[in-house]
């Protein structure tokens, strides 16, 4: 058995894991991608020299790669199922 059988049968999962008990990469670029755009806006708020329209544009760009394709996985599976 291996450990993700062992942890669907024990219905425990941890944090990077889907429903199901299987690692979820979604879940890990989501998070990868909310901690690029939390760098990025620290690094326009504390640094005099940072260019402040770019510096916001990255932080948006990442924001928005951090929650969209989760939605968009959350539609295409709930129309397929």
């Amino acid at each position: 058995m291996t450990a993700e059988e062992i942890r669907a049968v024990n219905g425990k999962s941890r944090f990077l894991d889907d429903h199901h008990g299987k690692r979820s990469s979604m879940r890990l670029t989501s998070l990868l991608a909310l901690a690029a755009a939390f760098v990025f806006g620290l690094i326009t708020l504390l640094c005099p020299q940072a260019d402040d329209e770019k510096g916001l544009y990255l932080s948006a760009f990442f924001l928005i790669a951090a929650f969209a394709p989760k939605v968009i996985q959350k539609f295409a599976e709930a129309k397929f199922q």
